[in-house]
């Protein structure tokens, strides 16, 4: 998402209004979001989500508030209570076993381990007894059965993190056209920024400390590091994604290696006109240009061992202040990589499935094409919509194009992709660290309150595996040859004037 220059007094009116509803931000060493909620009072578990299920576990999260107060973001005001998930194969809840007990907390968050591959499950969140019930806006959010994935075939070559989306420097989160004095900053009505305790800064340190423990070494970032390729804001970028591990460095890594980065630019980091008429400003590319190949904003990465080698292509789908388009030389470089004959995932920011297509027709029809034309090709991964989303496309087949849900704002997380000889596995998580969930609480509000009905996507679209024998993809308790997974799709308009 994106906002337009803001003026001085704006920028004013929106630290005054921030200093109002984040009374205690700055009596805490850390943001403390999450600290704000009530000790006490009447705790009702709503917006209960399974976010993620993979072969062995599963994620679900709720939130506790009520209904009957509502806080500085027009919400149902934050309680904290205890909570509890109950789980189990049989369809009798007298059989479930317990999982996840927790102390009070607003901002609920249990992940279950010890599960079987490829089984149907059946559960309930709960709080204080009473049981957590998805949003309105995303019924679809908590089936109350899943079924785990079933785990690609051989060895497991290492794991990857997804990353899209961060928008370090963002002044004003879910707005899409700035309005002067205009309630929220502009339509649709925005939430602004804590100066001292920014979300971005709070999101961005999340996903990359959680992917990292989660066992990830390779890191790709998919562009929209930075609100407006401020020299600041990509400055702090690089430093937070340097907690992760170096910038590139390497033309090929695998499982026990130190960890590496590297990224791709979004439409928000693309270059600027300079102070000369005709001159063009790349800050950008002058704080990762260590991470592409000598003299251009691309990279490729190999990934795996010598039986089995997955690679990342990054590519660059802007052009100069032009954004959403792949030029030549971009495609050029691709083919040459899917030429070498490992398993070949690319990646740019815009998504080019013929589902979704945010680049031009011309770029996203040859690009197809060009896949269609290698078997090795196994998969495509952009942001930019700030949803996760799985689709294909008729000139590809059966070739998953996943789009993934942003890093700074509701989901808020990342993906973790776990690479095995036989195929891969995709899961999207959201950070779990409490400031993060209670700002993914907070900024389900955007877009007067219907964000989640698209950027969460449905259970299949952020949790899938795809089988290389047989060029099948299974999502989290459907086993399909192509097709759509459940989203819900509103506000096309307007993504397209956000993004």
């Amino acid at each position: 998402m994106c906002q337009t220059n803001l003026s001085r007094r704006t920028l004013l009116r929106y630290s005054a209004l921030v200093a109002a509803t984040f009374p205690a931000a700055a009596a805490t060493d850390g943001w403390g979001l999450a600290a704000q909620a009530a000790e006490s009072g009447l705790a009702v578990p709503m917006h209960a989500e399974l976010v993620t299920v993979t072969d062995t576990s599963a994620v679900i999260t709720w939130f506790t508030g009520d209904p009957l107060r509502r806080d500085g973001f027009g919400r149902p005001a934050a309680v904290q209570a205890p909570g509890r998930v109950l789980i189990g194969t049989s369809l009798l809840p007298s059989t479930w076993r317990e999982a996840g007990s927790h102390g009070p907390t607003a901002y609920h968050h249990v992940e279950i381990t010890g599960l079987q591959p490829d089984t149907t499950y059946h559960w309930r969140a709960e709080s204080n007894g009473i049981v957590a019930v998805p949003s309105p806006v995303t019924p679809w959010a908590a089936p109350s059965t899943f079924t785990t994935l079933k785990r690609p075939a051989g060895r497991e070559l290492g794991r990857v993190a997804w990353l899209n989306d961060l928008h370090f420097g963002e002044q004003i989160a879910g707005l899409a056209v700035g309005i002067d004095g205009f309630p929220g900053g502009g339509l649709p009505p925005g939430i602004p920024v804590d100066p001292e305790h920014p979300y971005w800064r709070t999101m961005g340190a999340a996903a990359v400390a959680e992917s990292r423990a989660r066992g990830c070494n390779l890191l790709l970032a998919n562009g929209d590091l930075s609100n407006e390729a401020e020299a600041e804001a990509l400055a702090e970028t690089r430093t937070a994604l340097d907690g992760f591990g170096s910038l590139g460095g390497v033309t090929r890594l695998g499982k026990g290696d130190a960890p590496r980065y590297f990224v791709t630019r979004g439409n928000h980091d693309r270059a600027r006109t300079g102070a000369v008429e005709g001159e063009l400003v790349d800050r950008f590319g002058g704080e990762f240009d260590a991470g592409f190949e000598p003299g251009t904003q691309h990279f490729s990465v190999g990934y795996g061992t010598g039986s089995q080698t997955y690679r990342f292509v990054g590519l660059d789908s802007n052009d100069g202040e032009t954004t959403g388009v792949l030029r030549t030389s971009e495609l050029e470089f691709l083919e040459a990589e899917l030429g070498r004959g490992d398993l070949t995932i690319p990646l740019f920011h815009h998504p080019a499935s013929q589902q979704d297509n945010k680049v031009d027709a011309d770029g996203a029809r040859r690009f197809r094409t060009l896949l269609a034309g290698y078997d090795n090709a196994v998969g495509v991964y952009a942001g930019h919509t700030h949803r996760n989303h799985l689709s294909t496309s008729s000139e590809t087949a059966t070739l998953p194009y996943f789009e993934g849900g942003a890093v700074k704002e509701y989901p808020g997380g990342y993906t973790v992709v776990r690479l095995f000889e036989g195929g891969f596995t995709v899961n999207f998580y959201k950070s779990s660290h409490p400031d993060a969930l209670a700002w993914s609480e907070a900024s389900r509000a955007e877009w007067f309150g219907l964000a989640p009905a698209y950027m969460l996507g449905g259970l299949g679209d952020r949790n899938w595996a795809h089988h290389l024998d047989t060029r099948r993809t299974q999502t989290a308790g459907v086993l399909r040859d192509g097709g759509d997974a459940l989203t819900a799709e509103i506000g096309e308009g307007v993504l397209d004037a956000i993004c």
